[in-house]
């Protein structure tokens, strides 16, 4: 997949970061010489130019991307890069917002996806609060979610049904162990090292200790 990302700040240059790792084809492009050439060894081009010129954008190929990220939190410089983006042609425009305001602009603007990495992450870290063992969260809604645990050394050798057997409060996902993801694991699988438990449930079931 072919995906440019605007603004090479902190958000931006993790972006970039992750979607190398995933074989994306990725274009880097910022004002600032600077970001440009930290971001270059981390994606398939990276060019400085103004992401609120629509003609800069242009001579990049912008319009050739399937994707866009606009990733600067700056209200004025987003808003002009999605727009840009949209007379481009660019098929999927996703936006950073700094605030609900920013937020609510862009989505009028027609971007297909606003994130707010600051709010997103502030409600996370709550609940990973509330359900201290998890190693990461995920929220479904106020008071339900996904909880991802490293499987404790006292069930290491232990099959899976020693902390899943007749718990309907909070049910076994998922075994990841290594690279492989295993769905719907069987009860007896033994666990052991290194092994990430996936379950879902309520938050004061998924605090409990496993």
């Amino acid at each position: 997949m072919q995906i440019a990302v605007l603004g090479l700040g902190r958000f931006g240059s993790g972006l970039l970061s992750e979607l190398g790792k995933l074989d994306h084809e990725v274009l880097a492009v910022d004002s600032n010489e600077g970001n440009v050439q930290r971001a270059a060894p981390l994606c398939t081009k990276a060019a400085v130019a103004d992401i609120t010129d629509e003609l800069a954008l242009r001579d990049l190929g912008v319009g050739g991307m399937d994707a866009a990220v606009v990733a600067t939190g700056v209200l004025e410089a987003s808003v002009l890069a999605a727009m840009n983006l949209q007379a481009l042609g660019v098929p999927a425009i996703y936006a950073k917002a700094s605030t609900d305001l920013h937020a609510s602009i862009l989505q009028r603007v027609g971007v297909s996806r606003v994130v707010q990495p600051e709010q997103d992450g502030g409600e996370r870290f709550a609940h990973l609060l509330r359900v201290e063992a998890a190693r990461d969260y995920l929220s479904l809604n106020a008071d339900y979610g996904i909880g991802v645990y490293p499987a404790p050394p006292h069930l290491h050798g232990q099959p899976l049904s020693a902390v899943d057997s007749g718990d309907t409060t909070r049910r076994l996902l998922i075994v990841v162990r290594d690279d492989r993801v295993e769905l719907n694991p069987v009860r007896d699988r033994v666990i052991g090292p290194g092994d990430a438990l996936v379950f879902a449930g309520r938050d004061e079931d998924l605090a409990r200790e496993l």
